[in-house]
C-alpha cells in the first residue's frame, strides 16, 4: 500500500468519525443528557439553544445552593460572607447567580469554540494535510480533548480541591465554618471551572501540534494562503476569549479586594502572560506551518534546476533562460512573508490586553471619578 493511499484513507477515516460525531467532549455529552432531562420535563421536540441552556443550568445549581443553605440553615453564613465582602443579603444573591451563570458560559463558548474546530478541519483542513503523522497528530488531540474519564475526574478533584480551598479561606476570613452547604457550592462551581481549564489546556494544546504540520498552501505565498486565514481566525478567538475570561477574573477581584491598586495592577500584568503566551503559540504554530510549506515548494524548484543544470543542454539559450525564470521564482517565494504577523494581528493583541486593564478601570471607577471632582 502506498503512502498516498495511507493518506487518503487516514483522511477519510477521521472525516467520517468527524461527520459521525464520534468526537464528544464531556461538556458535549453534559449538554445533551441535560437537553433530554429539560425535553422530558417541558415535553419539547427541538432541542434548547445553548443561551437557554446556560441560563436553565444557571438557575438550577443556585437554587440548588440556597436550597441545601436552608435546610441546613447556613443562609446566615452566605449573609455574613456577603456582608464581609460590603455586599448587601440581595446584591449577595445576584453576584452569586451571575458568577454561576458567567462560569457556565465560558464552559459553554469555549466548547463551541473547540467543536468549530472539529468542523474546520473535517470540511477543511483534512482535505489539505498532506502527511499521516498530520493527521495521526491531529487525532491524537482529538483523542485528548474527547478523553471523557479524564476530563471527568479533572473535574471532579478540581472541584474538590478548589471548593475545600475556597472554604478554608472564606471560613479564616470569617473566622468561623461557611457550613457544609456552602461548601457544596465551592465544589460545585469549582467543578465546572475545573472542566473549563482543562479545555483550556486542550486549546493551548492545539498550536503546539501545529508546528510539525503540513498543509498544501497557496505554493506562490503559502501566508497569505486563505486556508490559513481561516485557521489564524479560529486561533485569534481563543486570544480574545483568554482575554475576556482574563478581564472578568480582574473585574471579580478589584470588586472583592478594594483598596489596594497595587494588587490590582499586579494581577492585570500577571494575566497578560497568559494572553501574550497564547499569541506568541498561535503565531509560532502558524509560522512553522508556512516556513515547511515555503520549503516543500523551494525544494521542488531548486530540484528542477539541478536537473536542468545537469542536463546537457547546459548553456543553450532556452535551458538558461528557464533557469533563470525558476531562480527568479525561487528568489520571490523565499521573500514572502513567514508569518502571519501584520499591523492587524498587532492590534488585535493590544485590543486583547487593554480588556484586563479595562476591567481593572471599572473596578476603580470610584477612585478614577473622584480625581476628576
Amino acid at each position: 500500500m502506498t503512502t498516498d493511499t495511507v493518506l487518503i484513507e487516514k483522511r477519510e477515516e477521521l472525516k467520517r468519525r468527524l461527520a459521525a460525531g464520534e468526537y464528544k467532549t464531556l461538556v458535549d455529552v453534559f449538554l445533551a443528557w441535560t437537553n433530554r432531562v429539560i425535553q422530558k420535563l417541558t415535553r419539547q421536540t427541538k432541542p434548547l439553544p445553548l443561551w437557554l441552556m446556560t441560563v436553565f443550568l444557571s438557575l438550577t445549581i443556585s437554587l440548588i445552593a440556597f436550597g441545601a443553605s436552608y435546610v441546613v440553615g447556613d443562609l446566615t453564613n452566605f449573609r455574613n460572607v456577603a456582608e464581609t465582602f460590603g455586599f448587601g443579603y440581595g446584591l449577595g444573591v445576584l453576584l452569586l447567580i451571575s458568577i454561576v451563570a458567567l462560569t457556565i458560559a465560558t464552559v459553554i463558548v469555549i466548547n463551541q469554540s473547540i467543536r468549530r474546530i472539529f468542523v474546520l478541519w473535517r470540511d477543511d483542513i483534512l482535505d489539505a494535510s498532506e502527511s499521516v503523522t498530520s493527521l495521526q497528530e491531529f487525532e491524537d488531540w482529538l483523542g485528548k480533548a474527547c478523553n471523557l474519564r479524564l476530563h471527568f475526574l479533572v473535574a471532579i478533584f478540581g472541584g474538590l480541591l478548589g471548593g475545600l480551598f475556597g472554604m478554608a479561606s472564606i471560613s479564616t476570613l470569617l473566622g468561623a465554618f461557611v457550613g457544609y452547604a456552602t461548601t457544596f457550592g465551592f465544589i460545585i462551581l469549582n467543578m465546572f471551572s475545573a472542566a473549563f481549564y482543562y479545555q483550556l489546556a486542550m486549546v493551548i494544546l492545539l498550536p503546539m501540534i501545529l508546528r510539525r504540520y503540513d498543509l498544501k498552501l497557496f505554493a506562490a505565498d503559502p501566508a497569505t494562503s486563505e486556508l490559513l486565514s481561516r485557521l489564524s481566525g479560529e486561533l485569534g478567538f481563543f486570544v480574545y476569549f483568554i482575554a475576556f475570561f482574563s478581564a472578568l477574573i480582574t473585574l471579580a477581584m478589584t470588586t472583592l479586594i478594594r483598596g489596594s491598586q497595587v494588587i490590582g495592577i499586579a494581577l492585570v500584568l500577571g494575566l497578560w502572560l497568559p494572553i501574550i503566551a497564547m499569541f506568541v503559540l498561535n503565531q509560532t504554530g502558524l509560522s512553522s506551518i508556512i516556513r515547511r510549506a515555503k520549503w516543500k515548494t523551494l525544494n521542488e524548484i531548486q530540484a528542477r534546476v539541478e536537473k536542468l543544470h545537469a542536463s546537457e543542454k547546459l548553456g543553450e539559450k532556452d535551458t538558461m533562460e528557464a533557469i533563470n525564470r525558476l531562480m527568479d521564482y525561487y528568489d520571490r517565494i523565499k521573500s514572502t512573508r513567514n508569518s502571519r504577523v501584520d499591523l492587524g494581528a498587532v492590534l488585535n493583541l493590544i485590543n486583547s490586553l487593554l480588556l484586563p486593564l479595562l476591567a481593572l478601570a471599572l473596578g476603580n471607577i470610584d477612585k478614577i471619578l473622584a480625581l476628576f471632582k
